[in-house]
């Protein structure tokens, strides 16, 4: 595109309709990111050998580096549990924000004389100058449109009240916002933790949103600013910052599944019986060396 800035608006583009639903770009590219993670799996684990290829040691190392991160915060019965939802969100989410850097994406779509400032009349296959930014793209990186990051975000959060009521059961998971065992201030803690939960999809939602609008923005302003070259440096941070956004996204759901299975008062039992155990032990040192001393004559 040559000329004009392009067209940046915060919600994402209608293309189509199927049965009177809409379809939009950022639809589009999030079923193409998801074939794209499912293709790379089934290339590198059609033909898996004891000495791995490239793409399958790529694969396994991504599972290993994952699964220990699960382990380490979850513990390894709720790592297992979480894991595949913690890799997928990871996975999805990288995807989704690494398509920003790709050229051509936002820049090649249908003309538009609906878009703000265009004449009625386009002609050509190429548009330039007044008219360069008069289309509607194809595709757009899923992350800069809010309805798939509050999408993931509501995922994450029920997902880890299904955990909560299975692992801890429905008691102790009401528990965790309605008890009295500590007094009124107890409930007054469970009662606000329970007002937090739906503030955990804005934070998750619009962390991402944030970050990826405005770097899929700056981008677009570099690329009009300073055509190719002054945009290569560029390229290079909106990787970092998706890797990034990708990598807290995808730990935050797993510290909120770890904590919404984890009920109150847990971890004052677990020290209360790891020092019972250190005083038995310490006793039982204490009593064998006693019966082992010999008098000295």
């Amino acid at each position: 595109m040559f000329g004009k800035l392009p067209h940046i608006a915060v919600p994402s583009d209608v293309l189509f309709t199927i049965g009177g639903y809409p379809v939009y770009n950022t639809f589009l590219i999030t079923i193409l990111s998801a074939l794209v993670i499912i293709g790379m799996f089934y290339i590198a684990l059609r033909k898996s050998r004891i000495i791995p290829h490239r793409a399958q040691n790529l694969v396994e190392w991504i599972f290993t580096s994952i699964l220990n991160l699960c382990y380490e915060v979850a513990g390894k019965k709720n790592g297992r549990r979480f894991f595949p939802w913690v890799l997928t969100i990871f996975l999805l989410v990288l995807i989704s924000n690494w398509w920003e850097v790709i050229p051509g994406i936002e820049t090649i779509g249908t003309k538009s004389a609906e878009v703000p400032g265009c004449p009625e009349q386009l002609s050509g296959i190429l548009l330039w100058g007044n008219s360069a930014n008069c289309i509607v793209p194809w595709l757009r990186p899923p992350s800069t449109d809010l309805n798939f990051t509050i999408a993931l975000a509501v995922i994450s959060v029920v997902a880890t009240q299904i955990y909560g009521f299975k692992v801890l059961g429905a008691g102790k998971q009401l528990g965790r916002y309605f008890t009295l065992k500590d007094g009124p201030m107890g409930l007054v803690v469970g009662l606000l933790e329970l007002a937090l939960e739906p503030l955990r999809i804005l934070s998750l939602s619009f962390r991402l949103f944030g970050n990826l609008f405005a770097g899929d923005v700056l981008l677009l302003v570099i690329g009009f600013l300073l055509p190719v070259v002054g945009v290569i440096p560029f390229y290079f941070l909106e990787l970092f910052v998706g890797f990034i956004q990708a990598f807290v996204f995808a730990f935050l759901t797993l510290i909120f599944m770890t904590l919404g299975t984890t009920a109150h008062g847990h971890e004052d039992h677990e020290e209360e019986h790891m020092a019972e155990v250190a005083h038995e032990d310490h006793a039982r040192v204490e009593h064998a060396l006693k019966r082992e001393e010999v008098p000295v004559a």
